[in-house]
Formats: structure tokens, C-alpha cells, sequence
């Protein structure tokens, strides 16, 4: 938790103004407090580590830039949440539709099993782009209905409205992988 010199804990306006003031501790702390969760995010948005790490570099480098505009209407984790949607809807204009799932993203998702983690991984890209990133800022970011619907720029009921949509896709679509591993086809290989 970020404090000032005397040790008292300061609030995330209090933060955002110590970051913008040039508070090299404050900002080493904004990053390496938000940084996991920022890149963890970006690779499952991007579904590649290398991507990712540029997404997370570009997020931090224009929130850095543009932190004396917070007004704490949301928390700094919120905000820079919403830096990263912004870069990776930039990002994935440019991208080809189509994009490899890493097996490295998996493991550093902890799955017990690699086949477990790319099961579940490629079932979710395989929701549609506006049902994944719900999905994923609610469930894997566990961010607030009203923080996923602030990064989203989105009411709140929409918000819950994909929910719903991408877990019954998730659903439907793990039913069909695990059919399909039932009648011997093994739909995913793991090194």
C-alpha cells in the first residue's frame, strides 16, 4: 500500500498527485503494484507474452503522462485498466484476425495442468472480442461490476449482460471439447 514518508497510507488521488509531482518512490511503487495485473490482462487480451509486455509498456508510459488528470472518480487500478483496454483496442486494429494461444501464457496462469489451462484458454477466445473482455476484467482481474463497466465505458447492465453471454459461450463450448475428448479426438496438444 502506497504511503508518504511518514508512513501514512495515502488514498489513490493523494497517490496520482505524488506521481505527477515526480515522486520517484511513488511511481516505482504505482508500478510494481499494478504491473502483474496489468500484464496478466494484456496477454490474455493479446494471447501473446511479447505483445502483451509492449501493451503494459505503452499503458504505464501514457498513464505516467497523463496522471495529473486523474480526478479519483475511480481507483488507479480502474484507470490504468482502462490505459490497457485503450492501447489493445489501438493494437488490435493493426493485428491479423487470427493469433496464436502460447503455452507460456498458460503456465504463468497457474493451471494444474497444461491441458487444463489450454483447454479453458482456447475455449475463451473462442467467445466473441466484446464477451471475452467482460469476461475477463470480471473473473480474471476481479475488478467490480462498476469498475469492468468504468474500463468498458459501458452501463453496468451491459456489463452483466456479457457476462451471462460469455459464460453460457464458455460453457457450450468446454461441454463440446469435453465430448469430443470423450470420443478419443484430443482437440489440444501440450508440450
Amino acid at each position: 500500500m502506497a504511503t508518504e514518508e511518514g508512513g501514512q497510507p495515502l488514498n489513490d488521488f493523494e497517490r496520482a498527485q505524488s506521481i505527477a509531482a515526480g515522486n520517484e518512490f511513488a511511481i516505482r511503487e504505482f508500478v510494481s503494484e499494478h504491473y502483474p495485473s496489468v500484464l496478466r490482462f494484456a496477454t490474455h487480451l493479446t494471447r501473446n507474452v511479447e505483445d502483451a509486455e509492449d501493451l503494459t509498456q505503452q499503458a504505464f508510459i501514457k498513464a505516467r503522462a497523463s496522471i495529473a488528470g486523474f480526478r479519483g472518480q475511480s481507483t488507479l487500478r480502474t484507470w490504468l485498466h482502462r490505459f490497457v483496454f485503450h492501447e489493445y483496442t489501438h493494437w488490435r486494429r493493426r493485428q491479423r484476425p487470427s493469433l496464436r494461444l502460447t503455452e507460456r501464457a498458460v503456465k504463468e496462469e497457474g493451471f494444474q495442468t497444461c491441458e487444463d489451462g489450454l483447454v479453458l484458454l482456447n475455449a475463451l477466445h473462442k467467445v466473441p472480442p466484446k464477451l471475452r473482455e467482460a469476461f475477463l476484467l470480471f473473473e480474471v482481474q476481479q475488478l467490480s461490476l462498476e469498475e469492468t463497466a468504468q474500463v468498458l465505458r459501458i452501463p453496468k447492465g451491459t456489463v452483466k449482460s456479457r457476462l451471462h453471454h460469455a459464460r453460457t459461450h464458455l460453457r457450450q463450448i468446454l461441454e463440446s471439447a469435453e465430448e469430443n475428448f470423450v470420443h478419443g479426438e484430443k482437440a489440444i496438444e501440450c508440450r
